[in-house]
C-alpha cells in the first residue's frame, strides 16, 4: 500500500512540476537577462553592458537594462573594476521614421537584480529605433547635459555625460500564442493529474454492518 501511494505522489509531483514549467511567465530580463546589445563597451570611467527585453521587441512594451563597472586602465576584460551603482542614467528612444522620442531615467527600482539599472517604455510605433544611453558620474546628474556642480570643495567638476547607443527594431504587437498555448497545456496537465489521482487512489474500506440489538430471532412455528 505504501509503495502504491508513493508512486501516486511521484506521478502527481512530476505533472505539477511540468505544469509549472509550461505556465506562461514574463521574461526575467528585468535585471540583466535578455538580448544583449552592448558588452564591455568602454565609456570614459565606465564599462557599459546593455540588454533589452522582451525578445523580439513589440509595440507597447520595451525594457532597457544596464550594468556599469569601473573602467580600470589596462584591463580589457572589464572584470577588474567593481560595479558602479550610483550613476545617473537617462535612456532615450528615437523613432527613426517619425522622429518621435521617449525618455526615462534608468534606476534600480524595477530591476530584479539591484546591481542593474532599468528603464521601461511603452512605444506605440513599430519600426527602427535608436536607443541612446547617457551616463553621468555619481553625484553629477541629470545626464542630459553637464550637471549642476557640487561645491568645489567637496568634488571635482562634473564632466559631460558618456553616451552609448544601439539600434533595435520594434515589431507590431502579436497575438500571445505562446501564453495561450501554455495556459491550455497547463489546464490539460492539471486535469490529467486529477484524473490520475482518481484512477489510482486505493479503494475506500468496506463498511462493516451495523451491530444488531443482541436479540435472537424467534424459532419458526412460534413458542411451544
Amino acid at each position: 500500500m505504501r509503495n502504491s501511494q508513493h508512486t501516486i505522489h511521484t506521478r502527481l509531483l512530476a505533472l505539477l512540476l511540468l505544469t509549472g514549467l509550461l505556465l506562461p511567465s514574463p521574461l526575467l530580463a528585468h535585471g540583466g537577462v535578455g538580448l544583449q546589445h552592448l558588452n564591455n563597451v568602454p565609456a570614459g570611467p565606465f564599462r557599459v553592458y546593455v540588454w533589452s527585453d522582451p525578445e523580439p521587441p513589440q509595440v507597447g512594451e520595451y525594457h532597457v537594462t544596464i550594468a556599469l563597472t569601473e573602467n580600470v586602465e589596462g584591463d580589457a576584460t572589464g572584470l577588474a573594476g567593481g560595479p558602479v551603482l550610483d550613476a545617473y542614467i537617462i535612456v532615450e528612444l528615437l523613432h527613426q521614421e517619425s522622429g518621435a522620442t521617449l525618455s526615462a531615467r534608468a534606476t534600480h527600482d524595477d530591476a530584479l537584480n539591484k546591481l542593474f539599472y532599468e528603464a521601461s517604455f511603452e512605444p506605440s510605433q513599430k519600426g527602427n529605433w535608436t536607443v541612446q544611453v547617457r551616463i553621468a558620474s555619481p553625484g553629477c546628474g541629470p545626464a542630459g547635459s553637464v550637471a549642476a556642480q557640487q561645491p568645489a570643495s567637496s568634488a571635482p567638476p562634473c564632466e559631460p555625460p558618456q553616451v552609448v547607443s544601439f539600434q533595435d527594431e520594434i515589431l507590431p504587437k502579436a497575438f500571445p500564442w505562446q501564453a495561450v498555448l501554455g495556459g491550455i497545456i497547463s489546464l490539460l496537465l492539471m486535469a490529467g493529474a486529477m484524473l490520475l489521482y482518481l484512477m489510482t487512489r486505493p479503494p475506500a474500506p468496506a463498511e462493516s454492518p451495523a451491530p444488531g440489538n443482541g436479540q435472537r430471532p424467534a424459532p419458526a412455528g412460534g413458542s411451544s
